[in-house]
């Protein structure tokens, strides 16, 4: 399973550069406007068919029921244009930071695309965004509080600086599975115990060598 970080932060990578080169492509036919932090992205009520493409900032993705967050983003990134009926996922995405967003409709995304012929871009995309997914739902399905932990850890200690030193490493953990606090918190305790992991003020530093079982 530990194997499946580098790959997760390869692709995320890629999904930035994809993305970056999708929105250059269709730079000029989009209007950015600048959004506050905590602004929220969704895709019902007046907003069912939309699509956001995000210049600069960062985001974060969340289930909107559950309340569990899939994702911290960094951008460039693209949000709506995967399905054809974004509501029914039940995702909202929030500004971290402030963000400089251009919004369409899923048509109108989908006639740029075919005036500037942007297909490859567009599938280069959906591509990484699909590998993206897989390995992040194979990682919630895990059937251990260890192994979800570890991996929460592993991919938390490879994020940007920006994104992990703003963020308690309990809280990111039980944000991305719905674990308990309790629970947390004891896998949380045995690691640093074995020197594994080093925290500071709740803040996740260093990510020494984790066990792939738990002892």
């Amino acid at each position: 399973m530990s194997t499946q970080i580098p790959t997760l932060m390869a692709i995320k990578k890629a999904q930035n550069i994809h993305a970056s080169e999708l929105i250059g492509r269709l730079d000029a036919f989009l209007t950015f406007k600048r959004f506050p932090a905590r602004s929220r992205f969704t895709f019902s009520g007046r907003n069912k068919g939309r699509c956001y493409l995000f210049r600069s900032g960062q985001i974060s993705g969340y289930y909107k029921e559950s309340r569990t967050q899939l994702d911290r983003i960094n951008t460039p990134w693209i949000a709506g244009i995967a399905f054809p009926d974004q509501e029914l996922l039940e995702l909202i995405f929030v500004a971290e930071t402030e963000c400089e967003v251009a919004t369409l409709t899923q048509d109108e995304v989908m006639a740029l695309i075919q005036q500037t012929d942007s297909w490859q871009l567009y599938a280069n995309f959906l591509q990484v965004l699909s590998a993206k997914l897989l390995i992040h739902m194979s990682q919630l399905t895990t059937p251990s509080t260890w192994t979800m932990v570890c991996n929460q850890l592993r991919e938390l200690i490879n994020e940007p600086e920006e994104i992990r030193t703003t963020v308690k490493v309990e809280e990111h953990i039980r944000n991305r599975t719905q674990l308990s606090r309790s629970g947390v918190f004891k896998v949380l305790s045995q690691l640093k115990q074995m020197n594994a992991i080093t925290i500071s003020k709740g803040i996740l530093m260093a990510v020494h060598a984790l066990p792939e079982k738990q002892p």
